[in-house]
């Protein structure tokens, strides 16, 4: 087992957030709602997976702009490695809000409002390349997690720019053209739910999960893990193994961030504990239903995850 002290995990994401999840008894809209319970806590998906993985024990550092008293906010709330760019107009970071139900009504339970975050200078994006890629030449840097959308501006290659430039293995989440043009670059593992890889490869509406992550690998992806949700997720590996995840039965209290503590799973798992992909990929589905288990996204408990952990079905799709 490769322990945790000779490995980082880099994690880049270019939009984080301040993240307010207010839970309430019912939503009504146009009239007064009070929130029973506020949190607020830094997130966005690179910070979700940098959370988790600290959570678990891996060393991380985390590359990603902030700027504003939110961005310093961001910054101060978390306490693993790292390394920021601060905007150079000190545009404030990005706040989102989660809305929880405990009686939710038909369509209900849980309301998302996100706010888009602000462009980033050219001088700002380079920086971050800069940042990223000096990272990446110590010889500690394990692994590269990129997650989440870009910016308003930002060249739809940049994730792409990240794996052509990476030694070490990259796991990517993201959809549309970022996804696409980053599979020319073969990154080690992609992400996508079953509709993100629809419309990045501009698939058939009906195209089957099974089938998005053949697609994703013939575009190039070396493995490919398509979710559907609650429905558990299709793992394509590169020896053309290919395996449905069932995730546990839970009664979610809030699934925000889930996908972000999958992805952590299946860094920690596989990159420090030296795991194989595939059980790394059954202990990433633990953390998901962990994460949704709790009140804010990115949040996950051990002793839960481990609990969760046995109620995970692997099934050989032929």
């Amino acid at each position: 087992m490769l322990s945790n002290t000779l490995c980082v995990i880099l994690c880049v994401g270019l939009t984080p957030t301040v993240q307010r999840t207010q839970h309430f008894a019912s939503l009504t809209l146009g009239e007064v709602n009070r929130a029973s319970e506020t949190v607020t806590t830094a997130s966005g998906k690179a910070v979700n997976v940098a959370r988790v993985l600290d959570t678990l024990g891996a060393l991380v550092c985390l590359v990603q702009p902030l700027g504003g008293d939110s961005g310093r906010y961001v910054h101060k709330n978390l306490p693993f490695s790292q390394e920021i760019v601060w905007a150079e107009d000190d545009a404030p970071t990005r706040t989102c809000c989660t809305l929880l139900e405990s009686s939710p009504v038909i369509g209900g339970g849980v309301t998302e409002l996100v706010e888009e975050a602000s462009a980033l200078s050219e001088a700002d994006r380079e920086r971050l390349v800069a940042c990223v890629r000096g990272k990446l030449s110590l010889a500690l840097t394990t692994a590269l997690a990129l997650s989440g959308s870009l910016p308003p501006g930002t060249a739809p290659d940049f994730y792409a720019r990240l794996c052509a430039a990476s030694p070490t293995p990259v796991m990517l989440d993201a959809q549309k053209e970022p996804l696409r043009l980053a599979l020319v670059e073969r990154p080690y593992l992609v992400k996508p739910n079953r509709q993100e890889a629809i419309v990045a490869l501009h698939l058939p509406a009906d195209t089957s999960a099974l089938a998005c992550a053949q697609a994703l690998c013939e575009a190039g992806a070396q493995n490919a893990l398509v979710s559907e949700g609650k429905a558990g997720a299709i793992l394509l590996t590169a020896e053309n193994s290919a395996w449905r995840i069932l995730p546990p039965k839970i009664v979610a209290r809030n699934p925000i961030g889930s996908g972000d503590a999958l992805m952590a799973g299946v860094l920690f798992s596989h990159f420090v504990q030296q795991a194989t992909l595939l059980e790394s990929v059954r202990f990433g589905t633990a953390c998901a239903a962990a994460n949704c288990l709790t009140l804010t996204s990115g949040m996950v408990d051990p002793e839960t995850i481990n609990q969760l952990l046995s109620q995970v079905v692997l099934e050989s799709v032929q």
